[in-house]
Order: C-alpha cells, then sequence, then structure tokens
C-alpha cells in the first residue's frame, strides 16, 4: 500500500465519521475512558505500561473533541451566527 493509497483511505474514514449518526453520549464516554487511562497510567508499576496509557488515553481525548458532536459542541453552545464585518482594522 503506497502513501496515496493510504491517504485515500483516511480521507474515506474520515468522510464516514463526518457523514454519521454519533452514538447517544458517544463522545462523553470516549472523554472519560481517556482521562481514566492517563489516571492509571500515573498508578502502574510498569514504564512502558504507563507510556502505553498515557498514548492511548490522549488518542481517546483527541477523539472525544473531534468530530461534529465533540466536546467542542458541548463546550460551546450554538449560538446565533453573527454577519462579519468586511472592514479591518490594523494597529
Amino acid at each position: 500500500m503506497n502513501s496515496s493509497d493510504l491517504r485515500e483511505t483516511m480521507s474515506n474514514v474520515i468522510a464516514y465519521d463526518d457523514a454519521r449518526e454519533s452514538a447517544p453520549l458517544e463522545h462523553e464516554i470516549t472523554l472519560l475512558t481517556g482521562v481514566g487511562l492517563i489516571a492509571c497510567a500515573f498508578f502502574t508499576p510498569s514504564r512502558t505500561r504507563a507510556v502505553l496509557h498515557a498514548v492511548v488515553g490522549g488518542a481517546l481525548l483527541l477523539r472525544s473533541a473531534s468530530g461534529r458532536d465533540g466536546m467542542r459542541k458541548w463546550a460551546r453552545p450554538q449560538r446565533e451566527a453573527k454577519p462579519r464585518s468586511r472592514i479591518l482594522v490594523t494597529p
């Protein structure tokens, strides 16, 4: 598999994820799981396992924030869109 095939596959996966409906509480559960894995990384006796827990937990945190129904949507409720001014003010 060359890099253009890999890019096309990733593009298709992202397009599919953006088009589908999210499962109920999908991003919230992903957030809690990521935080839990990062917390476990602090208490595990093996450094290798700690790093793996932290990496997977970080990836889950990023996943929980991504997508149209991610944490971004929860943190900032939809407001009415104000038209942007086309006037550019520079100091």
